[in-house]
């Protein structure tokens, strides 16, 4: 598996601007080269978790997630539960603040539970907490900011969009984005999901180790345009 455009389709790429009032061009291009030299590791190492991920990806599927389906590109395994009210969110691609087209970034609430592989719950909304019972979130947003992991913007996206006549690759994992009303579950390797990143709670205790894949299940109540 080499194919890791999904992945980083999805992370938001911040661009440094450095002065030369007292930096040299040499020290620019020594700059640019590690840069290059760093992201080419990190690729080694997601390609390397990705490998060694994949058939125990594929075991768990196959156990708690019967007629799930693989995404190639990122070794993903999916399944629709419910594929909700078609045509109820289709608004994928706005005008970019640059020109062209950009993404839109809708806001969606959720239902949904998180856990490890090995079924330690992480993350859940409540059915007994009426302040809890569903959360919202904007996706498009990477999760290095507080937003949501890779692998739920791919869930939430289409593969494509047909605009004005043409089609329009997205990168997501079925072919209309998930609609209003709608469930899937999936489970995805951990260069989809946290990463190397540990995550804790706010006791400080460790819910999510470094490099863990994760399952999820969601249930899209509503989706619409942020207003």
């Amino acid at each position: 598996m080499n194919n890791l455009s999904k992945l980083f389709f999805f992370f938001v790429l911040a661009t440094v601007s450095i002065t030369s009032c007292s930096k040299s061009d040499d020290n620019n291009n020594d700059l640019a080269d590690e840069q290059r030299r760093r992201d080419s590791l990190n690729r080694v190492r997601i390609e390397a978790l990705l490998e060694e991920q994949a058939p125990i990806l594929k075991n768990f599927a196959e156990e708690h997630i019967p007629g799930a389906v693989l995404d190639d590109s990122t070794g993903i395994w999916f399944k629709i539960h419910t594929p909700g009210e078609e045509g109820s969110y289709t608004s994928w691609l706005v005008p970019g603040s640059m020109g062209g087209l950009a993404l839109a970034r809708p806001t969606v609430e959720v239902k949904y539970a998180g856990k490890l592989l090995n079924g330690n719950v992480f993350d859940k909304t409540s059915e007994d907490d009426p302040k809890d019972q569903t959360r919202s979130f904007q996706i498009g947003n990477d999760n290095m900011g507080g937003g949501l992991i890779p692998a739920w913007n791919l869930a939430f996206y289409p593969k494509e969009v047909r605009l004005n006549g043409r089609d329009y690759k997205v990168g997501g994992l079925t072919e209309n984005g998930l609609q209003k009303g709608a469930v899937i579950e999936l489970v995805a390797p951990s260069p989809y999901c946290y990463d190397n990143r540990e995550q804790k709670d706010k006791d400080g205790k460790v819910t999510i180790p470094p490099d863990s894949p994760l399952h999820f299940y969601i249930e899209v109540v509503d989706i619409k345009d942020k207003k």
